[in-house]
């Protein structure tokens, strides 16, 4: 098998902010993997607060390249012989695991989510992203213009003002709503916003309040919340599982910081054994990334895969919406299509 990889400058058509960064634009990697007269494509995001460089994924990538072998049906194993010999990645992990997955579908000329025996019309709805802004009225307009779009909403938070924040926009939508503070709160200011705010206005989940690895704080969210508490930053791949049980209601699952489909499947099977609900997240990722996530969505509670529609470049079309839910491609592996490439 052939890998080939390069990166391409993805650019927002508005700023995303949440409680930690603000993003424009992001660098993410591609891989072709080609064998037996097809292509399969995977991609990377790096992922600067797991330690994930761009750097660092290049340089998995090239190691990858000599590691492959011959046959792409033996993905588990090829997996773990770059998990033997190279430093870990999970995003470059995922992308060589995505490509590999989609190149097994097109030899065989079958979608993956026949492959994997799922009902292509149990995919889940797509929750749609209010991002965090200092103008709570801004956030306001923003959140009644995707609530005209989209059947459920995220507000991003972070921000002193997060109580007026939640309250106006609870105010001026009739749709479920959702929050995510991506580890911006003490647990002692989640439970007092969830007692004075968030549960009054009907929030519906609650993400990712404290800090990826204050497990005690998330655990005593968990514990006073009657609202849902999904954790994100602190759960990465399967082995990471065992700590969040009894902490958290459920977890989100993306493929770039977990190390691809297959661990997702695994992290899926380990979660629903103890009970966890399951949301199938993204970074800022293209509609290749997205359409492979959204393929395990009839194996899951929640979909919060909304940031391809972010972007003003996207290289790649597959999933589509039909009424807010994921419509998935019947065209072979990933099922999607090269749209245009960075020189």
């Amino acid at each position: 098998m052939r890998l080939d990889s390069w990166t391409e400058t993805l650019r927002l058509t508005q700023p995303l902010r949440i409680s930690r960064s603000l993003t424009t634009e992001v660098d993410n990697v591609f891989v072709s993997i080609t064998a037996e007269g097809h292509t399969g494509f995977g991609e990377a995001a790096p992922g600067p607060w797991r330690g994930e460089t761009i750097d660092d994924i290049r340089d998995y990538l090239d190691g990858a390249a000599l590691l492959l072998g011959t046959d792409p049906f033996a993905a588990r194993a090829v997996l773990a012989r770059l998990d033997a010999q190279l430093p870990m990645v999970r995003a470059a992990r995922s992308a060589v695991d995505m490509a590999l997955v989609d190149l097994v579908g097109k030899i065989v000329g079958q979608p993956l989510y026949r492959l994997l025996g799922l009902d292509a019309q149990q995919t889940r709805e797509l929750c749609f992203t209010v991002s965090l802004d200092n103008d709570v009225d801004t956030m306001v307009a923003a959140a009644v213009d995707a609530a005209a779009k989209y059947r459920v909403l995220k507000i991003k938070l972070g921000s002193p003002r997060d109580a007026d924040i939640v309250r106006e926009i609870a105010s001026a939508v009739d749709v479920p709503l959702r929050v995510d503070a991506n580890g911006g709160w003490t647990a002692e200011h989640t439970v007092h916003l969830v007692e004075e705010v968030l549960a009054p206005c009907g929030v519906t989940l609650l993400e990712q309040p404290v800090a990826a690895d204050d497990l005690a704080g998330l655990a005593q969210v968990h514990a006073y919340s009657p609202i849902p508490v999904i954790a994100d930053e602190s759960i990465t791949d399967l082995a990471s599982l065992r700590p969040l049980i009894d902490r958290c209601a459920g977890i989100d699952i993306k493929l770039t910081k977990c190390g691809g489909i297959i661990e997702a499947l695994d992290l899926i099977g380990g979660a629903r054994a103890v009970g966890m609900t399951i949301m199938m997240g993204c970074e800022v990722e293209t509609s290749l990334a997205v359409t492979a996530a959204a393929s395990l969505t009839p194996l899951a509670d929640y979909a919060d895969l909304d940031l391809h529609l972010w972007l003003d470049n996207d290289p790649f079309d597959g999933v589509l919406l039909e009424h807010g839910r994921f419509v998935l491609p019947a065209r072979p592996g990933l099922g999607c299509r090269v749209t245009s490439r960075q020189p």
